[in-house]
C-alpha cells in the first residue's frame, strides 16, 4: 500500500514494551543493504540467555535440553568425535579440547541444537517482544573437556611390554555451552511472502487479522524498502554464552 510506512514499526513495538525488538528493527533499518545474513553486522549486544530464558516457551525447550543431557545423545556424540578428528586430539595419552569462546569458533564446534518457536507458535503463540524480536530461532551446544587415548600392553621379543593405543578412547565433557542464534531477515522461498501481521500506527496495537484495523505487513515490504533507501541489511544474533560445569556423569566412549 502506498501509505504504509514500515519504519512506524519500532515505535509501536516500543508502544507494546517490545524494546529488543524494537532495537533489531532500528538496526535492520540503519544497517548498509545485505541480503545475506552471515555479510551483515553481527549484533552480539542485544539479546541475552537471561533476556531469553524470561519466556517461558524459552524456558521450557532450555529446561528439558538440559534434562535430556543432548550433549551425550548419540547426534552429540558422533559430532564430538568429527570435532575431536578435526583438532587432531585422537592420538595417544590425555589432550584436552577447550570451550569455544570466540563467534566463529562457537560456530564451527556446535555438537547440537534445539529450536524454539515453529508453524504453530507462530499462528497461535503469544504476540510478545520474543516474537518480535526472535520469531523462531535456536539454542546451540557447544563443549569442552578432554580425550584419552586407552592403552593396551604389547609384549615384545626383549625387554618390558610397551603400551600402546587399542583404539578405544574415552571423551569426558566437563563444560557445557549453550547460546542463541538467530537470522535476523526478510527472504521468503520462490513464490512465498510471509506474513507480519497487522499493524495500527494510529492505536499502536498489533494483530494477526485486520480486525484490529491495522496495515497488513509482509516481508516483501521490507525487501521494497531496501530497494528503494539502499539500506536495510539482514544479519544473524547471537546471544552471551551460558556455561553449565559437569561434575559427573558426562563420560562416553567410542572405538576409532
Amino acid at each position: 500500500m502506498s501509505d504504509l510506512d514500515i519504519t512506524k514499526i519500532p515505535g509501536v513495538m516500543r508502544s507494546n514494551n517490545w524494546q529488543k525488538g524494537a532495537r533489531l528493527m532500528d538496526k535492520w533499518f540503519s544497517d548498509p543493504a545485505n541480503t545475506v545474513p552471515a555479510n551483515g553486522i553481527t549484533s552480539t549486544d542485544i539479546i541475552t540467555m537471561d533476556w531469553v530464558l524470561g519466556f517461558s516457551r524459552a524456558r521450557q525447550v532450555y529446561d528439558t535440553l538440559i534434562a535430556e543431557r543432548i550433549w551425550l545423545n548419540d547426534a552429540a556424540r558422533k559430532e564430538i568425535v568429527k570435532l575431536l578428528a578435526r583438532k587432531n586430539a585422537l592420538g595417544n595419552g590425555q589432550q584436552r579440547f577447550r570451550l569455544p569462546r570466540m563467534l566463529q569458533a562457537m560456530e564451527n564446534e556446535a555438537i547440537q541444537f534445539r529450536v524454539i518457536g515453529g508453524n504453530m507458535d507462530m499462528l497461535i503463540g503469544p504476540m510478545d517482544d520474543l516474537r518480535a524480536a526472535l520469531g523462531n530461532f535456536t539454542f546451540r551446544v557447544v563443549v569442552g573437556g578432554f580425550v584419552e587415548a586407552e592403552m593396551t600392553e604389547k609384549k615384545v621379543a626383549s625387554g618390558p611390554a610397551l603400551k600402546v593405543p587399542n583404539g578405544n578412547y574415552s571423551v569426558t565433557i566437563e563444560e557445557v555451552g549453550i547460546y542463541i542464534k538467530d537470522s535476523y531477515d526478510f527472504n521468503d522461498p520462490t513464490g512465498k511472502d510471509q506474513d507480519l501481521g497487522n499493524w495500527n500506527f494510529e492505536s499502536n496495537s498489533v494483530g494477526r487479522t485486520g480486525m484490529n484495523g491495522g496495515t497488513s505487513v509482509h516481508n516483501s515490504d521490507f525487501r521494497k524498502w531496501r530497494t528503494a533507501n539502499g539500506k536495510g541489511g539482514d544479519f544473524f544474533i547471537y546471544s552471551d554464552l551460558r556455561i553449565l560445569r559437569q561434575s559427573e556423569n558426562n563420560t562416553f566412549i567410542f572405538k576409532r
